[in-house]
């Protein structure tokens, strides 16, 4: 079993450890079987963003957890980020169950479907080839915003949720707050691919422990 550090990583990342950035699979895994249920974050994130775009004082979800949803999505923009620098292959095999054999979007995409089931229904966002190979979706989620451009958008959303003042008043990311929501969303759904696809692997060798 591996040791694992839990000190910052000293490479400008907020979140990761530096173990995590060797070792980005222990992360992917961590993060979906210890700190987050997909459906429940895809739900935190809506309403964050909600409230940070809100015109009013009106607040959605729970605000005592704003700081922390804030955090995760920090964590998983920093893993996107490893994993995509790392030049792997995120490669779905033809016969993996996951692998979508049409390109279409989920709502055409379940047409084919007679059974819905777990993971599919996870995976409402990315399209099928981002689906087969997420590489494709990192590729265009870093060419949309830089690193520190991401960390810049998902500042001023927990700045905005917690002020009485609306991210779509802001320039920049106001004209592009429906963009990042559903960048946003993509992201959670890419590392859920790779949670499911690689990284359960790695851990059921690594650390089981976080099986259990």
């Amino acid at each position: 079993m591996k040791t694992v550090t839990t000190t910052p990583a000293a490479t400008g990342f907020r979140q990761l450890t530096s173990y995590e950035i060797d070792y980005p699979m222990y992360a992917v895994c961590h993060f979906w079987s210890i700190d987050a249920y997909i459906e429940e974050f895809r739900m935190d994130v809506y309403y964050w963003i909600k409230t940070s775009c809100s015109l009013s004082d009106d607040q959605f979800g729970d605000p005592y957890y704003f700081e922390l949803i804030h955090a995760q999505c920090i964590k998983l923009l920093e893993i996107a980020h490893v994993l995509f620098s790392d030049y792997a292959d995120f490669k779905i095999d033809k016969d993996h169950p996951l692998r979508r054999q049409r390109f279409s979007v989920f709502g055409h995409y379940l047409e084919d479907q007679q059974v819905l089931r777990c993971p599919d229904l996870y995976f409402r966002t990315l399209d099928g080839k981002e689906i087969n190979d997420v590489t494709i979706f990192f590729e265009d989620f870093f060419e949309f915003k830089s690193l520190d451009e991401w960390y810049l958008i998902l500042d001023q959303l927990l700045i905005n949720s917690r002020e009485e003042t609306s991210v779509v008043r802001n320039a920049e990311i106001g004209p592009l707050i429906l963009e990042i929501n559903e960048y946003l969303e993509k992201l959670m759904e890419s590392i859920y691919v790779v949670y499911q696809t690689q990284a359960i692997n790695f851990i059921a060798e690594h650390h089981p422990e976080l099986l259990d």
